[in-house]
């Protein structure tokens, strides 16, 4: 009950912290459900059309990668779509596409036999993406615009100011 009374500014600082990512991941898993949806629901249309399923890939991550982007700079990150920040995530989403194409690649080579392994694969291929691509985005897309004063620093935040 008296627990914010006894708990030093950087156990305070640790918790709003952990919070604020802990928000940061569960909208980036939401804006990432909505991307995938453009995602898998892209392939889906490429492959029906006869579309080479490496081609398919390629291109349905590109048009959920560009939903999430934008999705994520208004709602996970508050990113100012700057063009050095548009750079550094083109950078990021060419590093996660190469990650999402070559791992679909090799779950397709490796289940070859096994049934809905177009599905398994994507399923595979979207989730390495996603982890790395959050990771990316938290520690360098977005956080660069903290460090050029663009948004407030961790522990600095209107969350902060509340429990204090």
């Amino acid at each position: 009950m008296y627990d914010h009374v006894w708990k030093s500014e950087r156990q305070k600082a640790v918790e709003v912290q952990f919070r604020n990512l802990l928000k940061k991941g569960i909208n980036f898993t939401l804006v990432g459900v909505v991307g995938a949806i453009f995602d898998y629901g892209t392939r889906f249309i490429l492959l029906h059309f006869g579309v080479p399923a490496f081609i398919a890939r390629g291109s349905s991550y590109i048009v959920g990668s560009t939903v999430a982007y934008y999705l994520n700079s208004f709602f996970t990150f508050k990113g100012d779509r700057s063009a050095a920040e548009k750079t550094r995530a083109t950078i990021s989403y060419i590093v996660c596409f190469c990650t999402a194409v070559l791992v679909d690649l090799i779950v397709r080579h490796t289940m070859a036999d096994v049934p809905h392994v177009l599905t398994i694969s994507w399923v595979i291929s979207q989730a390495a993406a996603t982890i790395l691509n959050f990771s990316i985005q938290n520690l360098w897309v977005f956080r660069a615009g903290n460090a050029e004063g663009k948004q407030a620093e961790p522990g600095n935040t209107e969350e902060t100011e509340r429990t204090h």
